[in-house]
């Protein structure tokens, strides 16, 4: 494992921001198709277009984020064996988690399916968007394969301490999916599928990069075929790692599904400003997502070589990086927000009233930004050190949260009660983890 990158010894701070820093460029490509993709949706079709693709944006997520959960359940596990230097039980956890992943895409597509236009009149998709969405959502579902094993691969390495690949796959990546997007919807003309097609042929490509340099880890490389290390229950221990961390997403999607179907009651137009300003928000926390992705790598391995005091100097270093970039952040939205929100739709083809309710959306989240920096890496350092319930039990108050104030708030100040769901869940969940957190903290340091 020579090439990867030992996260135990060494400038906490230096480790994370490099590591980090990778991660933010890779997922600033990834982040880079989706906004080319609603760029020329938004031009070539139009405010519909792009409010269709958003209507199906946390139905997707409930699938892909439940996915990504889990597997970043699967890398702890991996990170902490690769932190203990044990080779054969990394690559023994590698190959069960392998299984699983192959068994969860068999099954997958098929179901997905069936139950989408289910899902989609569930939600309160609007009739006019309903076709749009579903032929999006038909095409993503399709290509769910792909995203699970670049997930896995990238996770894989990930564990180890190599951020520098999946980076370098995303970038091309990236570019590939820019070309696909011209060729497919400006030359062949194929719409809101040519721009789904193009995004899983992308996540293909990431897949074969990721799984290429997965299979150069040395204890990959070395141990196919003939590795002794055996353990028990070893299905239900990276399960049970992993499943707490997909429920914290499915619980975030169905609040953020429940908050969807609140949108469409309010028309179109809320709908359209709501979605374009959740394109920069989802710009924004871009880092927010590499900070933990980063946190999780650090602590997992360090929690694996007992060193606790290593632990609480990274997080902090995390939370010393994540609130400086969060208000940067958020001087972005409250002053350019409507500038940014321009960049997706033509002006003089969509309502004013569009542009009035993201640029309310972005001012009202832009004044709590650091808020949710700070819930990313709080819970991604209880996930490195194995406790996944609690974040999932955080999660579980923030839906509580956006539900009440998508239900209850918007009869009382009306659909800005809506934005204001997503200030309540971050100081719900931050209270929750940082609670948690320092009690782990001093139970592990007195148990060494």
């Amino acid at each position: 494992m020579a090439k990867d990158q030992d996260m135990t010894t060494g400038n906490p701070f230096k480790l994370i921001l490099s590591f980090s820093s990778s991660m933010i460029l890779g997922n600033i490509f990834q982040q880079l198709y989706t906004v080319v993709d609603s760029i020329i949706i938004g031009k070539k079709i139009g405010a519909l277009g792009i409010a269709s693709i958003g209507g199906t944006d946390w139905l997707i997520f409930l699938v892909t984020a439940s996915l990504i959960g889990l597997i970043q359940g699967f890398s702890v596990l991996l990170g902490n064996k690769y932190g203990e230097k044990n080779e054969q039980a990394f690559y023994y956890y590698y190959k069960k988690a392998q299984t699983i992943c192959i068994i969860i895409s068999i099954l997958l597509i098929p179901i997905l399916l069936i139950c989408l236009r289910p899902f989609l009149n569930l939600i309160g998709t609007l009739p006019e968007a309903f076709d749009y969405a579903y032929t999006y959502a038909a095409v993503i579902f399709a290509g769910i394969p792909f995203l699970i094993f670049y997930q896995f691969f990238a996770a894989t390495l990930r564990s180890c301490g190599n951020s520098h690949i999946p980076l370098l796959a995303m970038t091309i990546s990236s570019l590939c999916n820019i070309v696909l997007d011209l060729l497919f919807i400006c030359i062949m003309h194929l719409g809101v599928a040519g721009a789904a097609l193009g995004t899983i042929l992308s996540e293909c490509l990431v897949m074969i990069i990721c799984g290429y340099h997965v299979l150069k880890i040395k204890s990959i490389k070395e141990k196919i075929g003939k590795n002794s290390y055996k353990e028990k229950h070893i299905f239900h221990k990276l399960i049970s790692t992993g499943l707490p961390m997909a429920i914290q997403s499915i619980i975030t999607a169905i609040g953020g599904l429940i908050v969807n179907r609140n949108v469409n009651m309010f028309g179109i137009d809320l709908l359209s400003g709501y979605t374009i300003g959740g394109k920069i928000y989802a710009l924004l926390e871009i880092a927010a997502s590499s900070y933990g992705m980063a946190i999780v790598a650090y602590v997992s391995q360090n929690y694996g070589a007992k060193k606790i005091d290593r632990i609480h100097s990274g997080v902090k270093s995390a939370l010393l990086l994540g609130i400086v970039t969060a208000l940067i952040c958020s001087f972005i939205m409250i002053f350019f927000g409507e500038s940014s929100m321009k960049l997706f739709v033509e002006a003089d083809k969509t309502s004013p009233m569009a542009f009035s309710y993201g640029r309310q959306y972005l001012l009202i989240i832009g004044l709590f930004y650091p808020l949710l920096y700070t819930l990313y890496i709080v819970r991604a350092a209880l996930q490195g050190i194995g406790n996944t319930l609690v974040p999932m039990i955080s999660s579980a108050g923030q839906l509580l949260m956006r539900v009440l104030c998508a239900t209850v708030m918007t009869k009382i100040i009306g659909y800005t009660g809506i934005f204001y769901g997503e200030i309540s869940a971050w100081i719900l969940a931050d209270l929750i983890l940082f609670v948690v957190y320092f009690y782990e903290i001093r139970n592990k340091e007195k148990a060494i």
